[in-house]
Parts: structure tokens; C-alpha cells; sequence
């Protein structure tokens, strides 16, 4: 990978690291913190920190790769290969939720089933953060200025 490429994966998830410090910030300093120390913000802080350049280099350099190595440079090749295991996962949800039959009350009442439209909009919002950190990766490292 070149230096371009490095860079591009520093900020590629800063669009969405940067909103959840702010707010983790603001909350610590104006909203009701409970129990927890300035280190608890600090550790939840960094977890945020770690888990979005974790989940880059994991997901992220397997996709650059692969995307590399086929010469598809395009935003849209970036996008496809980010957002679609999130609406096939939304939509698998959605398939199981229809043709599953319901559990019983006693079996485990705050399940899937009975949280599956809560499951389907989290997965869409995570797709969506893929394809902002997508975007950001591809427009700092990928695309090529016009001269």
C-alpha cells in the first residue's frame, strides 16, 4: 500500500469516530454520567476509538485489496462492495421474520422476533456508516484528481 493509501485509512473512519467522541464529550461534561470517572469516559472514549480503526483494518484493507486487485477504482465499486453484506443481512432478517414462525411468550421474549425491525434499522444504519467511511476512504485514496 502506498502512502495515499495509508492516509486514506487513517480518515476513512473519522466521520464516524469524530460524532461519537464529540457526543461521548458532551454527554460526560453536561449530561448525567452515573457512576462512572473521568477514566470511564476515557476508556469509552478510546473503545470507540479502537473499534472504528479495528473494524477498518478488518473489513476495510480485505475490500481495498480485493477491489485493487480486480482495477475497480470507482466510487460505486466502493459502495457495492461496503453496503451490500448490510441490505443482504437487513433483507435475510426480514425474510426469516416473515416465513419463522412466532416462539412461544416464555422463550426468550426480547428476541430477534420480537426486536426484528429494530435489528433491520440498525443494520441499514450500519450500512450506512460503511458508506460514509467508504466514501471517505475512496475520495482520499482511491480517486484520482483531475490534473
Amino acid at each position: 500500500m502506498n502512502e495515499r493509501e495509508i492516509k486514506a485509512f487513517a480518515l476513512a473512519p473519522l466521520p464516524v469516530a469524530v460524532p461519537l467522541l464529540f457526543a461521548t464529550g458532551a454527554n460526560a461534561v453536561l449530561g448525567d454520567v452515573g457512576d462512572a470517572d473521568i477514566a470511564d469516559i476515557l476508556i469509552a472514549m478510546l473503545v470507540f476509538v479502537v473499534l472504528s480503526y479495528g473494524v477498518t483494518l478488518v473489513i476495510g484493507i480485505p475490500i481495498h485489496v480485493g477491489l485493487r486487485r480486480f482495477k475497480k477504482t470507482g466510487l460505486i465499486h466502493y459502495l457495492s462492495a461496503t453496503v451490500l453484506p448490510f441490505v443482504l443481512l437487513a433483507g435475510a432478517i426480514a425474510v426469516w421474520l416473515r416465513l419463522a414462525s412466532a416462539p412461544a411468550p416464555p422463550v426468550n421474549p426480547f428476541g430477534l422476533f420480537m426486536q426484528g425491525a429494530v435489528a433491520i434499522k440498525w443494520t441499514l444504519a450500519f450500512g450506512a456508516i460503511a458508506a460514509l467511511s467508504a466514501t471517505t476512504f475512496w475520495y482520499a485514496g482511491v480517486r484520482q484528481p483531475k490534473p
